[in-house]
């Protein structure tokens, strides 16, 4: 398998949004990621996607006479959109629009009514009284996809002024990350887990802070070895690979997952460049080596891990906050840590994430040197060598207090005691 070289990394600047939308039959908004239990995921806010398709709202009707006056039909709706789409919007973004614009439909009963009557008051009461069944904070992504259904789809002009219709919309809600506590369960449990394949699974996700995406897609053609064959790094370009974002990807691959993937080599025998590393998985074990995973059957995997180990509810957009968080806290700068997770490192508008580019190399040494071990490292005790003069009691209440059996004032209590002996005992021996 041929190493790729990170000079022939192209960068693109694309950044597209995390925002999810959920399913529920209470309309609710998750802040989720790809990978969720959740059917939909954007890319984009309503004005980027504008600025992607571009649109300004205008009438774009190319509908009969004849047309305007018959009942609008949903089916016929959804395919149009597509057909009019595919050239600009992923198969994915159609399907969450499609799905999106299915649910308004059926809500408000789209097809009792016809074109004309829906090209004005009508359509715009229509999506007002819908959106008061949605949370505030999932307003802009409904609105994003209804609008780009209604416009390519129906024909129609967008119906809805957001200064005249909608009130100022909030920002959307972000999740927190998730404690030390929880990762370490589940690392813990992995480190025990049989199969490499789910341990490869977990460790792309919790070193890496990978989307689903990133792990379903990735292809042996994206791992890079040393001169020795020994797997070194991954290098991948989003827009190639199919990733949810364009957005490349650069790490250096801590010891924990350069085992594991040896390993991983080792068992499955087919490392062909286009095939993928974590190929299908049937529920009986059987891989199809080139076969992709879908969402679906990601979600599966990471459920069976979840109720084989008794773990904490744990998604794996929270293990990606926790990485940022992980990497921040290390002193990983902002475009190693983008290239880590796959995000746009240029993204934020300051004129130093523009043009502060380093080289892939140099984001290597600095991934390495900041997280030896990865993220997953900075949960480890600290290993500290100590003075063989120190006294043995000392030394055992030192571990005891790194690895979390006594407090910090048992501790120095403690230590007090043993400096007051041994300050006696030296006394007494000088006085002899």
């Amino acid at each position: 398998m041929k190493p790729v070289d990170p000079k022939n990394v192209v960068h693109t600047g694309a950044y597209e949004s995390d925002v999810k939308y959920t399913s529920s039959d209470c309309i609710t908004f998750n802040g989720g990621e790809e990978g969720d239990n959740s059917p939909l995921e954007t890319q984009d806010y309503e004005s980027e996607q504008n600025t992607r398709l571009g649109t300004d709202a205008k009438d774009t009707s190319q509908i009969g006479p004849m047309e305007q006056d018959s009942l609008v039909r949903t089916s016929e709706i959804i395919e149009r959109f597509r057909r009019e789409t595919q050239a600009r919007l992923r198969t994915k973004t159609q399907d969450d629009y499609s799905f999106a614009f299915r649910r308004f439909s059926k809500d408000v009963g789209l097809d009792k009514y016809t074109r004309r009557q829906l090209n004005g008051q009508k359509g715009r009461l229509l999506i007002r009284d819908y959106l008061q069944k949605v949370p505030k904070p999932s307003w802009k992504w409904t609105i994003a996809a209804l609008k780009v259904v209604w416009l390519y789809g129906m024909k129609l002009p967008w119906p809805i002024d957001s200064k005249r219709d909608l009130p100022k919309l909030p920002r959307t809600r972000q999740m927190q990350t998730p404690p030390d506590s929880v990762i370490l369960k589940w690392h813990e449990a992995m480190e025990n887990e049989p199969e490499p394949y789910y341990r490869l699974l977990w460790l792309f996700i919790a070193q890496f802070g990978w989307r689903p995406s990133h792990v379903r897609l990735l292809k042996w053609r994206n791992l890079q070895l040393d001169d020795s064959g020994k797997p070194y790094a991954v290098i991948a370009d989003g827009t190639a690979e199919g990733f949810k974002s364009s957005s490349p990807v650069a790490v250096r691959l801590p010891p924990n997952v350069v085992k594991v993937l040896e390993e991983w080599m080792g068992d499955i025998c087919r490392t062909e460049p286009d095939l993928p590393i974590l190929p299908w998985k049937s529920a009986n074990g059987t891989l199809e080596h080139r076969r992709h995973q879908n969402e679906q059957k990601f979600g599966k995997h990471w459920k069976s891990i979840e109720r084989k180990w008794r773990l904490p509810y744990l998604r794996p957009s929270q293990v990606r906050h926790w990485v940022a968080t992980t990497a921040r806290k290390a002193g990983l700068s902002k475009q190693a840590t983008a290239y880590l997770m796959g995000h746009d490192p240029t993204q934020g508008g300051a004129m130093r994430d523009w043009y502060d580019r380093p080289q892939i190399a140099d984001i290597f040494i600095e991934q390495e040197d900041r997280l030896p071990n990865g993220p997953l490292g900075q949960l480890d005790p600290p290993v500290v060598e100590f003075d063989e003069g120190l006294p043995r009691e000392a030394i055992s209440l030192l571990n005891r207090y790194l690895t979390g059996q006594m407090g910090g004032i048992d501790l120095l209590g403690s230590l007090e005691r043993i400096r007051f002996e041994l300050a006696r005992k030296m006394a007494t021996e000088a006085s002899l």
